[in-house]
């Protein structure tokens, strides 16, 4: 959801050439299609439901970030301390590695098994984020002399 969220506020305020937006999950189902309410929470929201499929984060995933956004704090502690992450640092490259807490005061908890509403909550969530996020972007871009 939270990738579909963001490059549809992209695209709707006319920045959708600012980023490449994608997911992964720390203990996704690899390869699993999007809950029927996760569906229908962006569907609530105006946005048509593109095909997804879950995946796990891999070292080419976070190597080729410049930006990873965890929708927890414990989801970032999992991160930093997984051999996954250790190897990938190890290219030097310099990486924001961030929790949607510290762009909204809010961390977003993995809605799935907790019903509709829940998702709809994480959706909300997820959409609050957008602005914050796409400052961070600009300002990534910015400091490191990246065109956008």
């Amino acid at each position: 959801m939270a990738e579909q969220i963001f490059q549809d506020w992209l695209k709707r305020n006319k920045y959708s050439g600012v980023a490449d937006v994608s997911s992964a999950g720390l203990y996704a189902n690899d390869g699993s299609g999007m809950t029927g309410e996760a569906c229908a929470a962006l569907t609530e929201l105006g946005m048509t439901v593109r095909p997804h499929k879950s995946r796990l984060l891999t070292i080419d995933i976070v190597q080729n970030a410049d930006i990873i956004v965890c929708m927890t704090e414990q989801h970032r502690n999992v991160l930093l301390s997984s051999n996954t992450y250790a190897f990938a640092s190890g290219d030097g490259q310099y990486r924001i590695i961030g929790t949607v807490g510290e762009l909204t005061g809010e961390d977003v908890p993995d809605p799935y098994g907790r019903g509709a509403e829940e998702y709809k909550r994480t959706a909300e969530k997820l959409t609050a984020m957008c602005e914050p996020l796409y400052r961070q972007v600009v300002k990534f871009a910015e400091e490191h002399k990246l065109a956008l």
